[in-house]
């Protein structure tokens, strides 16, 4: 069952950071620089990227997708981000048709079965999903399967770094990179072992 298991470090600027990217412009990428640009200087924002593709507004690349000019559109953001939600946490959806009504432990209790994540990691994605229904409607219908098979979300699960890489206590400065492959569609067991061999003795 699938889940985004990206979070937030901390939950309560999220209102702030959503409101200021939908006076701004659409970017060419969601980056760093661009988040510092909206006013979001705490090392502990920049975990929203990561949490935004997971819901399937920026792709792989940070490059807004449609799903993104569709949230800045005030009228529709809270509905966008309810039908976004439903999809990059269907797995939790799956299991509780109303798991946007669910208390904090009952997310978390559910997502540890999903997810096998230890309780750090689960408590913070526990407070990102409810941090985000806060912020969406739900009234509206759930997603059809065609839409959630045609969603930017469907095949978009992002990882969040470990918590002490961007800790607030940490002493001087902490530096994560995130590495997306696209692997190339082919039966050849070979092409795969050729892949993973260069990673290991190039990046590992």
């Amino acid at each position: 069952m699938e889940v985004t298991s990206a979070y937030l470090y901390v939950v309560n600027t999220l209102p702030k950071i959503l409101e200021s990217m939908q006076k701004a412009q659409v970017p060419q990428k969601f980056t760093h620089a661009f988040l510092l640009a909206l006013g979001h200087k705490s090392t502990n924002d920049r975990a929203f990227i990561n949490v935004w593709k997971g819901l399937g507004f920026l792709d792989a690349n940070s490059v807004p997708t449609e799903s993104y000019k569709e949230f800045r559109d005030k009228g529709r953001a809270k509905s966008v981000l309810a039908r976004q939600i439903r999809v990059a946490y269907r797995g939790l959806f799956e299991v509780d048709e109303n798991a946007q009504n669910l208390s904090l432990e009952s997310v978390k209790d559910k997502l540890a079965t999903l997810t096998g994540k230890d309780e750090a990691v689960l408590r913070k994605m526990a407070q990102t999903f409810k941090a985000l229904r806060k912020e969406a409607d739900f009234a509206v219908s759930a997603p059809t399967k065609k839409e959630v098979n045609a969603s930017d979300a469907a095949e978009v699960v992002v990882e969040s770094p470990a918590l002490d890489q961007v800790a607030p206590h940490a002493q001087g400065l902490a530096f994560s990179h995130t590495i997306y492959i696209n692997l190339p569609a082919t039966r050849d067991v070979a092409v795969y072992d050729a892949i993973f061999k260069s990673l290991r003795e190039h990046l590992l």
